[in-house]
């Protein structure tokens, strides 16, 4: 249902909004709205919106500008946590690969018996090289986070 259209009602409205009515107008602005329909109405309606506008301020908790810095500086340093985290997990899984290219590769080319059946050049070999390099590999690879911890890390 539309009414008829006031040429005060913008002005009515602002008025309401900044909380100038009906104390800080004029008689003659006053007298205006009782006479007009549209303009009564509006005011109802803008009076009940502001009213629940500013109870809802008085209302609202804003978190003091600390406490939203230290969530902030927060999720900063979890996010660089997380990208730290996913570069040093690649760099692991690089590592690691080439870690076993490399002792595959000392394991085939220190194995001087090629004449030697399968399965007594993998004994052959395994009693030969076998327990240094899985000593070696397994401390490469304990101490390879470390290394990689230290020299990333700007402490």
């Amino acid at each position: 249902m539309n009414g008829p259209n006031c040429p005060f009602e913008h002005e009515t409205l602002a008025m309401v909004h900044t909380g100038r009515w009906p104390a800080g107008c004029d008689e003659t602005t006053r007298d205006h709205i009782d006479a007009c329909p549209a303009c009564r109405d509006l005011v109802q309606v803008a009076s009940l919106v502001a009213a629940d506008y500013q109870a809802s301020l008085r209302q609202a908790h804003v978190p003091n500008s600390g406490l939203v810095w230290w969530r902030t500086q927060r999720r900063i340093r979890q996010g660089a946590v997380r990208t730290a985290s996913r570069v040093i997990t690649i760099v692991q899984a690089i590592l690691v690969a080439a870690g076993v290219a490399v002792a595959i590769g000392i394991l085939v080319a220190t194995n001087h018996s090629f004449s030697l059946a399968p399965a007594e050049l993998s004994r052959s070999v395994f009693a030969q090289w076998g327990i240094p390099l899985l000593i070696a590999f397994a401390s490469w690879l304990a101490l390879a986070p470390v290394a990689l911890y230290l020299a990333v890390s700007k402490d």
